[in-house]
């Protein structure tokens, strides 16, 4: 297995994961967002990095995104690594790619000063959250978020 960042030439493998991972939203809006992500990565706003996992035949099974933020939820320490998007293809989950993806993660925090990672889940995500508790992760507890547009009249 090999694990490297995000490139230009990777990107629509990133993509396509991405689709998997957040099925619930539009496609064209996840490729957005990743542009502006990368965008603002370039402009140094927010430290950002993806790294995405490829097998032997050079098949990429899985990715994760992270970035540093001042704070996260039950964190002592700042900054904290904060675990924005992770994902295994499902035939290679359960095989280490998704342990060696999220240690690349934790070294890539450290090397951005953080002591902690943070990270979260859907209460429904039942998977991701045994794969968090099998890697050390403590549940911070449950909270409800809320947004709204504040753009208009309304």
């Amino acid at each position: 297995m090999k694990i490297i960042p995000y490139t230009q030439f990777t990107l629509p493998a990133w993509l396509a994961m991405r689709a998997k991972l957040f099925d619930d939203e539009d496609p064209a809006l996840l490729e957005e967002e990743v542009r502006q992500i990368t965008k603002a990565n370039t402009l140094k706003s927010q430290p950002f990095q993806c790294l995405l996992a490829f097998d032997d035949t050079e098949t990429p099974v899985g990715f994760i995104e992270m970035t540093v933020r001042s704070s996260a939820e039950d964190c002592m320490t700042s900054p904290v690594l904060y675990i924005e998007g992770w994902y295994v293809e499902p035939g290679h989950q359960g095989t280490g790619v998704g342990r060696a993806l999220m240690d690349a993660a934790f070294a890539w925090g450290r090397e951005h000063g953080c002591k902690e990672a943070a990270s979260d889940a859907r209460p429904d995500n039942t998977g991701s959250i045994r794969a968090h508790n099998a890697l050390g992760f403590e549940d911070a507890g449950v909270i409800q978020c809320f947004r709204r547009s504040i753009s208009g009249r309304g």
